[in-house]
């Protein structure tokens, strides 16, 4: 698949982060299981998102080119658009997201 246009919004998997009383979407990077390179995950649609990570995912949309900075800044040089992986794949749980976002 060719990687979006630089405006195109993507959809990323995102985890809720507590600091300072606020929570705020910190974007995940995941592993290739093959080699544990860090790698950026890019769903062209939600529904997509969704079919591979599962309905608890948490999730931030933005264009791109600001995807792509952001990952670059992380030291993170590969982008895996629309990927599809079998059950092993890490989901969240509604359990996962509450916590997350409440804290104890």
């Amino acid at each position: 698949m060719e990687l979006p246009a630089d405006g195109d919004v993507v959809f990323v998997p995102a985890r809720p982060v507590r600091e300072a009383g606020e929570r705020d979407p910190a974007i995940e990077v995941r592993r290739l299981a093959s080699s544990g390179e860090r790698v950026g995950l890019a769903f062209s649609s939600v529904e997509a998102l969704v079919k591979t990570l599962g309905p608890f995912q948490p999730w931030v949309g933005l264009p791109m080119y600001a995807y792509v900075v952001w990952l670059r800044v992380q030291g993170v040089y590969q982008i895996q658009v629309d990927p599809s992986y079998g059950i092993d794949v890490r989901q969240w749980s509604a359990e996962d997201v509450f916590y997350a976002s409440e804290g104890d």
